[in-house]
């Protein structure tokens, strides 16, 4: 996380503590996101910048338990859907799975392959949206969730991505 880097937050001269250390400021705020912010959008944009840092950050094995964690806050409290909530439990899986896909491709696209950012993470917030669209749309046909996720799963889903992913862009241009 770019805050953390500064030296007064280190703790030790260990890097494995200090990874192990963002790691965990990085899973705090993705529990407590979605509990204390509740509007979807803003909930999404944080969450998937955080997402995205996270796993240009670390390893994507280390970061892959991250990816469940904002639906699971989501979940537990059932602040951003309210009574729809029991029809957010189907979709959990396909968040996760969605999540993992925007962490690993940007990674993948903009740190392995050395792509431009900005390319790299249109890619995979698209891969996320159609992945979770596909995925809804499927459960929609099968009468198991209602008319809204389509909505809150379609075109918000591209719009929080691809902002958070620009927003992580512009701290990285910051850095530099």
């Amino acid at each position: 996380m770019f805050v953390l880097k500064e030296k007064f937050f280190y703790l030790s001269k260990n890097n494995t503590t200090d990874e192990y250390l963002r790691i965990a400021v990085y899973a705090t705020l993705l529990f407590l996101i979605p509990i204390f912010l509740g509007h979807q959008l803003i909930v999404g944009v944080v969450v998937n910048a955080l997402l995205i840092m996270s796993a240009l950050e670390h390893s994507i094995k280390k970061m892959a338990i991250l990816c469940l964690l904002p639906s699971l806050a989501v979940v537990s409290t059932g602040f951003l859907f309210g009574t729809l909530t029991s029809f957010l439990l189907l979709m959990l899986p396909f968040i996760w799975i969605s999540n993992f896909i925007i962490a690993f491709i940007s990674k993948k696209l903009f740190i392995s392959k050395g792509k431009n950012y900005f390319l790299s993470i249109t890619f995979a917030s698209i891969a996320k949206t159609i992945f979770l669209f596909v995925s809804v749309t499927i459960l929609f046909v099968l009468g198991l969730v209602p008319l809204i996720f389509l909505t809150a799963f379609g075109i918000l889903q591209l719009i929080t991505a691809e902002s958070g992913a620009i927003i992580v862009g512009f701290l990285k241009l910051r850095k530099q």
